[in-house]
């Protein structure tokens, strides 16, 4: 019997940003799977990298980012995705609530 695969599978991932002051390496080598049904909390300091992480998971790094490794989503891989897809698989396959729900989540819209 063959197992599905991971509904989320990070490996090996690296961000770096381009800013004025230099490079930043805001993620370095995280690789994580979450299951269908499965919760994942991811915890650190603040500036430690989750949010950048999260953001990569939905193709919202901007321009000044540069992803490598591999971020699978049901078994398709983010990283290599255009704009047109990415807007087609999220909200369907994958979504995210900001850190502040009160404002990112509206009860007039369903």
């Amino acid at each position: 019997m063959s197992q599905a695969p991971a509904r989320l599978e990070i490996r090996d991932l690296d961000i770096r940003f381009a800013t004025d002051g230099g490079e930043v390496h805001a993620v370095d080598g995280v690789s994580l799977e979450v299951a269908t049904g499965e919760i994942l909390a991811v915890v650190g300091e603040s500036g430690s990298g989750k949010s950048v992480t999260a953001r990569s998971v939905l193709g919202l790094l901007p321009e000044t980012a540069e992803a490598s490794g591999t971020v699978l989503v049901s078994g398709t891989d983010v990283v290599r995705l255009t704009a047109a897809q990415m807007r087609r698989l999220r909200g369907e396959d994958v979504s995210m609530i900001f850190q502040e729900p009160s404002s990112a989540l509206n009860p007039v819209f369903p």
